[in-house]
Order: C-alpha cells, then sequence, then structure tokens
C-alpha cells in the first residue's frame, strides 16, 4: 500500500529539529561540529550552554510527542511509519535527556574554574595550550599539552605534543625546540620533549 500523507504539520518538522540536530551535534567532532573558534576556553564555555539549549529542544519534542500524539497518528496514514516517527522519537528523547543532564552536571563542577582546566601560553612564534582533564573521583587525571596553530575566521588547530599524568602545580616552558613541564610540587621533576616537527605552517 502506498504511504499517504495528508500533510507535514509544522508539529512534525518542530519534532524532528529538536530531536535530531542535538543528536546530531552531540555525535559531531567537538562542539558545533568541531568548529574551534577562538579559543579553547571560549568553546568550552559555548559548549556549556549548548547543552542546556539541546535539553530545552529535546524536551520540548518529548512533550509534543505526547501532546500531539493523536494528531500525529492522524497525519500519517501508514502504520508502520508512523510508529518508526513516534517509537524513534520516543527512543532519541528518553536516550538523550539523561545523558545530557549528567553533562550539565559535570560540565558544571568541572568548568567551575577554566583557569584551572584551560592554560594557553605564548612562546614566540609558538602558543601552547594546556587542557586538564579531572574527573575527580569518577577518574584519573591527566593533563594534556598542544600546539594551538591560527586558522582563518579566528579558528584553530590543536596538535597534541605531550599526556602528562596530574601534578597539583606545574610550569611550561619553550627553548628553542624542547618544550619543558616542570612538576612544581614534590621534587620538582621536569618533562622533556622535542616539538621540532610540530608547526603551524601548511603541509604542501
Amino acid at each position: 500500500m502506498q504511504t499517504k500523507i495528508k500533510k507535514v504539520p509544522i508539529v512534525i518538522v518542530i519534532i524532528t529539529i529538536c530531536l535530531y540536530l542535538p543528536l546530531m551535534e552531540s555525535w559531531g567532532n567537538g562542539t558545533l561540529w568541531g568548529v574551534n573558534w577562538q579559543s579553547p576556553a571560549f568553546m568550552a564555555q559555548l559548549g556549556d550552554k549548548l547543552r542546556v539549549l539541546k535539553l530545552v529542544l529535546i524536551t520540548l519534542a518529548f512533550l509534543l510527542l505526547i501532546i500531539r500524539y493523536h494528531h500525529i497518528s492522524d497525519t500519517i496514514n501508514n502504520k508502520f511509519f508512523k510508529n518508526i516517527f513516534i517509537v524513534s522519537g520516543f527512543i532519541v528523547a528518553i536516550v538523550q535527556i539523561p545523558l545530557l543532564c549528567l553533562g550539565i552536571l559535570l560540565a558544571g563542577s568541572l568548568s567551575a574554574n577554566l583557569d584551572y582546566s584551560h592554560k594557553e601560553l605564548k612562546f614566540s612564534d609558538r602558543t601552547i595550550y594546556a587542557y586538564t582533564a579531572d574527573p575527580g573521583a569518577m577518574g584519573k587525571a591527566y593533563h594534556y599539552f598542544y600546539l594551538k596553530c591560527k586558522l582563518p575566521l579566528n579558528r584553530y588547530e590543536l596538535k597534541l605534543l605531550k599526556k602528562l599524568d596530574w601534578m597539583p602545580e606545574y610550569s611550561i616552558e619553550v627553548h628553542g625546540n624542547k618544550l619543558i613541564i616542570t612538576n612544581k610540587s614534590g621534587k620538582g621533576e621536569a618533562h622533556l620533549s622535542d616539538i621540532t616537527n610540530f608547526n603551524c605552517k601548511l603541509q604542501p
């Protein structure tokens, strides 16, 4: 039997956008599909706001699925496609809502001190970005050190230089082509990395 759809009411369009656009963004490579604009700290703040917005949109879609259930059922005549739209909509909403709530909760605790998680230092023609991933009691903390490169339209690219176990306090220096990260607690252990092959020049 040929599928008959009387029309595409605005409620179906709204539900589809509110459910699947946040899902696609969440599965993308970073905030807003990895646009990497201005700085990692700015993108982290933007990501926190986007989680709240996505939660609002998905909750709206979930409520519309419930409130306008009979209207949607009357609009889509084909039982198979009607069930696919409604059931998949409920599943997508139910999966995303708790994950976003958890993300908002964790982000709130992690972004309380952006200066702790995100550090940028400029050395001559190099900018070193340090990110501290500290999940607290939920896992082990690490420091990630990157070379930050400028891209057109105020964007940036990060190139991983080194990953180290968490240190209460540390310093970053660049001497020539040597990246020196010193643990300022304990015995003051220094970690040296050769960054000769890391640069921001476009490859031919």
